[in-house]
């Protein structure tokens, strides 16, 4: 699959008269990793929300496949899967029963629920003597693999992801990264929130950094860390941007 999987243009969201997203655009193609970063408060969460169309924007549109998510809804709920910060399980039931239910949930049924089980399972390092243990026994770590596997039962054409290695251990962070990245190289697109710059930086495309509800650099991963001095960090990058705006923002004070 190729071509624009997601398009947002020029979307905006107020929260009691501020704007938590001002004017922001940006696409993400097939096949293609976008990390979205930004301190906390600069809008991520609030546009990814937008994204899963679990809100509407109050101004612009997103397009998803070329057609408006406004207008799709349904549709476009089934081709992407969310992971949210929060754990979305049952506790109480096995990592199996968990899957089942949401793959159930996604009208996925006998021999195809089945296959879909194992694929994800193969996906995020589960075995089946894991998949037999309840979700409380389970590790953070494991939880969240577990989290990504349900978002991944009705194979979406475009995943996003609000900071899905939060906490958790190097071995199952290495495991996440490396089936989104995976999923990237088949032809699947992803959205992606990420509070650690290396793992940004080794993982997705494009970047985006947000503050105060706008993209204040939007460029490929390789043009944004090339330098007229060599190549540098997405970590050294992202302080030089804060930088510069604060120094913006204190020479226009000054002149007021």
């Amino acid at each position: 699959m190729s071509g624009i999987c997601l398009e947002v243009k020029n979307i905006s969201k107020s929260y009691r008269g501020v704007k938590a997203v001002d004017g922001l655009s940006f696409q993400v193609e097939y096949g293609q990793i976008l990390g979205l970063i930004g301190t906390n408060g600069a809008g991520k969460s609030t546009t990814i929300s937008m994204i899963a169309t679990l809100m509407k924007p109050d101004e612009g549109e997103i397009l998803f496949g070329g057609r408006s998510i406004r207008e799709n809804v349904k549709e476009v709920r089934r081709k992407i899967g969310y992971v949210p910060q929060d754990i979305a399980l049952y506790e109480s039931l096995s990592g199996m029963d968990n899957l089942k239910f949401w793959g159930r949930a996604e009208h996925i049924t006998g021999s195809r629920l089945k296959q879909r089980i194992e694929e994800v399972a193969g996906m995020i390092g589960f075995t089946p003597e894991m998949l037999s243990k309840k979700v409380q026994e389970y590790s953070g770590g494991m939880k969240r693999r577990l989290n990504i596997g349900v978002a991944l039962l009705a194979e979406p054409e475009l995943i996003i992801l609000d900071e899905p290695t939060a906490g958790i251990d190097i071995q199952s962070r290495d495991l996440i990264l490396t089936a989104i990245r995976r999923l990237a190289d088949a032809g699947k697109a992803a959205v992606y929130v990420g509070h650690y710059m290396e793992e940004v930086e080794q993982l997705c495309d494009q970047i985006c950094i947000m503050d105060g509800g706008r993209a204040v650099l939007q460029k490929t991963m390789d043009e944004a860390l090339e330098t007229p001095e060599g190549r540098i960090t997405l970590e050294q990058l992202y302080q030089r941007v804060f930088v510069r705006m604060q120094s913006d923002n204190e020479h226009i004070s000054g002149l007021q």
